[in-house]
């Protein structure tokens, strides 16, 4: 069996939908699974963030040591901490780039959009690299704004959570688009975009480092990681919105031997919304996919000798 039919056998068995594209760098060999097809990135859109930032820290318009100041407005729902702040805290631009990749901050995600010129400057950079099929139109409170109905969009968080003990999120709007309306990508679009970071085509030297050192520092790590051995090297950015189960970075799997891993997955969790016993296990059943994936590619290219 090769490669891809090993991949296939693992998209097959955890019935999902997938994009799945591997490039092992050394070799230059290239591998697939339904690679152009278009998948919502969710949080997987901080990876053209943290590029973009690097193009404008190389054009001089920020430093990494600059300080933000957080307002009570900048704060987004969901993932992170600097929501739960006293406003007022004035971190570094270093420090809102590692928490929006290690931890997935959404407030420190939209604070760092909103300092590069928006989501559309960020699309616009992603298209001037060529990448043609990575679209970035949200920031994540607009991203998020999409789960729920016109009628609460715009209520407190406590309004929205008491209204979500009792129903579903909006399946049908904008946060799950594939098309160029929302935050979309392919898994062959996001492995170049990763070995652009990673070859210094974005940033070079010290600058480059010290990004793919933040994604390094990882928190979330039961996808690709999930199934690795103890110290593999693996700078990555994880991304979840419904039943959208992402993954996508590069692997250190020796000296000379690395290899760029992008897995867009979504399989369907509408009826488990309202069983959280059986969405868990579900979710388990994906990751676990995903870690088939990671596990995959480390043993496929563990023997590789230039």
């Amino acid at each position: 069996m090769t490669l891809k039919d090993d991949l296939q056998a693992i998209v097959k068995e955890a019935d999902m939908d997938a994009s799945i594209a591997v490039w092992h760098i050394e070799s230059g060999e290239k591998t697939d699974v339904n690679g152009n097809g278009s998948f919502p990135m969710a949080s997987v859109f901080k990876i053209p963030v943290i590029a973009a930032a690097g193009q404008q820290l190389k054009q001089g318009k920020f430093t990494l040591n600059d300080r933000i100041l957080l307002k009570e407005e900048d704060k987004s729902a969901g993932s992170g901490i600097l929501q739960f702040f006293e406003a007022g805290v004035n971190p570094t631009f270093r420090d809102l780039l590692t928490l929006m990749m290690i931890i997935s901050d959404n407030t420190a995600t939209d604070m760092n959009v909103a300092l590069l010129g928006g989501a559309l400057a960020i699309e616009r950079y992603m298209h001037e690299l060529g990448l043609n099929d990575i679209y970035l139109k949200m920031d994540c409170k607009n991203l998020l704004k999409g789960l729920w109905p016109a009628e609460i969009q715009d209520q407190p968080l406590e309004v929205i959570k008491e209204w979500s003990k009792d129903h579903d999120i909006v399946r049908d709007g904008v946060t799950f688009s594939r098309g160029s309306d929302n935050n979309v990508s392919t898994a062959l679009a996001m492995n170049e975009l990763v070995y652009k970071l990673f070859d210094g085509q974005i940033v070079e030297g010290e600058l480059k480092d010290e990004l793919l050192g933040i994604m390094y520092k990882q928190q979330l790590n039961q996808r690709l990681p999930r199934f690795l051995p103890a110290g593999v090297d693996f700078a990555h950015k994880t991304g979840t919105i419904g039943g959208v189960c992402n993954d996508s970075g590069v692997m250190t799997i020796g000296e000379n031997n690395h290899a760029i891993v992008t897995a867009f997955t979504w399989w369907n969790d509408e009826p488990y919304w309202n069983k959280p016993q059986e969405r868990i296990q579900r979710v388990f059943e994906v990751e676990s996919a995903i870690g088939k994936v990671g596990r995959l590619v480390y043993d496929h290219y563990s023997t590789y000798s230039a």
